[in-house]
C-alpha cells in the first residue's frame, strides 16, 4: 500500500500568550493564530528558558514535582500554552474549534512510565516511528511529548485510541545512561488528555529536538465505543435480567417474597461495614412488574445507593459494555 506523508510543521494551531488570565482576556490580545513550526522553534521557545529552567529544577523527580506542585503550576501559567490540533474561537472548548490540522500530539511522563527516567535516551527510541513528526522534552523535563499527523482530522479521538493502543501493545528497547544493559518496555502508556483536540500545552524547551518533516501519515482509528446499561439492552433485545444468577454468581443470599406484583429480595447490604447498627432486613432488590430493577438500603448512610451502585459494587464494568 502507498504511503502518503507530509509536513506537519505549517500547520496552524492557537497559541495563548498567557493562560493565567481571565476568559474575557483570552479572548481578546491574548490569542493568536501560529504556526506549529513557530510554537516548536527553539528560537521561539529560548525566550521563555529561564523559566522553564526554573520549573525543571523544581521537579528533578516525581516526588519533588508534587512537593512543589503550587509553585510549577504558578510558573507554567506564566508561559505560553498551545492547542496543538487546531485553530479555536475561544482558545478554551472542543466545542469551539474552527479549523482542524490534523495533528495529535501525544505525551509520556514519568508518572505512567516509572520504568523511564532517561528522556533524551526516550526520544531516540519513539523518534524512529516512521508516523512521529517531532520528540521534545515536555516542560517539566519528566516526560516527552511528541506529534503524529493523521489521515482524518474529523477522528480526532478515534486516532489517538488508535496510537495509544499502539503505544501500550509494542515492545520498546531504551538503552538508559548509567545502565549496562538496556531496558526492554512492553508497552508505554500515553497520558490520555490529548484525546481532547482543544487540550493545550505549555511552552517548552528542548535544544536537540527531534524533526521529521516527511512523517508518514497515520490511518489507523479505534471506532468510538457505545456506552450501554443492561436497560438499554432489554429494551433492545426484551431480555430479562436474571436477578437469581447474578445472585449466585456472586454469592449472595437472598430471601424472597411477593411484592405489588414484583419479587422483593432481602439481602444483605456490601456497604453494611459502615453501618451503625447490622440488620439483614435493612436491604433489598426489587424486580419491578416491567422488569425494571431497584435497590434500597434503609440506612441513611446508603441513601444516595441505588441499583447501579449496588451491581457495580459486584460487578465495577458493569455499565461499560461495548457494541461492535
Amino acid at each position: 500500500m502507498e504511503t502518503t506523508t507530509t509536513n506537519i510543521f505549517n500547520q496552524q494551531m492557537t497559541l495563548l500568550k498567557r493562560v493565567s488570565l481571565t476568559q474575557e482576556e483570552m479572548n481578546s490580545d491574548n490569542m493568536a493564530t501560529v504556526s506549529i513550526g513557530y510554537f516548536l522553534n527553539p528560537q521561539i521557545q529560548s525566550y521563555y528558558r529561564d523559566t522553564i529552567q526554573s520549573i525543571r529544577l523544581l521537579c528533578p523527580n516525581l516526588d519533588d514535582k508534587k512537593r512543589n506542585k503550587a509553585t510549577v503550576d504558578a510558573l507554567k501559567k506564566s508561559l505560553p500554552a498551545g492547542i496543538i490540533s487546531g485553530v479555536t474561537a475561544d482558545g478554551t472548548s472542543e466545542e469551539n474549534i474552527i479549523e482542524r490540522n490534523g495533528v495529535i500530539a501525544f505525551d509520556i511522563d514519568a508518572q505512567d512510565n516509572p520504568a523511564i527516567y532517561d528522556w533524551e535516551a526516550a526520544k531516540t527510541v519513539i523518534s524512529q516511528s516512521p508516523f512521529v513528526s517531532y520528540v521534545g522534552l515536555s516542560t517539566s523535563g519528566l516526560g516527552i511529548f511528541g506529534l503524529i499527523p493523521v489521515e482524518n482530522a474529523m477522528k480526532h479521538k478515534e486516532h489517538f485510541d488508535a496510537i495509544c493502543s499502539d503505544f501500550a501493545n509494542a515492545t520498546f528497547t531504551i538503552m538508559q545512561c548509567q545502565d549496562s544493559e538496556p531496558t526492554i518496555l512492553h508497552g508505554i502508556n500515553l497520558d490520555k488528555a490529548p484525546s481532547n483536540i482543544a487540550s493545550k500545552r505549555f511552552m517548552s524547551f528542548d535544544s536537540n529536538p527531534y524533526y521529521n518533516t516527511s512523517a508518514q501519515v497515520y490511518t489507523k482509528t479505534v471506532e468510538p465505543i457505545k456506552l450501554i446499561t443492561w436497560d438499554y439492552m432489554k429494551h433492545q433485545n426484551n431480555d430479562k435480567f436474571d436477578i437469581e444468577a447474578f445472585f449466585k454468581e456472586h454469592h449472595i443470599d437472598y430471601n424472597v417474597r411477593e411484592r405489588r406484583g414484583g419479587q422483593q429480595y432481602i439481602v444483605s447490604c456490601p456497604w453494611a461495614h459502615l453501618h451503625s447498627s447490622r440488620s439483614r432486613a435493612e436491604s433489598a432488590v426489587f424486580v419491578y412488574p416491567d422488569g425494571r430493577l431497584g435497590y434500597k438500603c434503609m440506612h441513611s448512610h446508603c441513601s444516595d445507593k441505588h441499583w447501579h451502585q449496588f451491581r457495580e459494587y459486584y460487578e465495577p464494568d458493569a455499565y461499560t459494555k461495548y457494541i461492535k
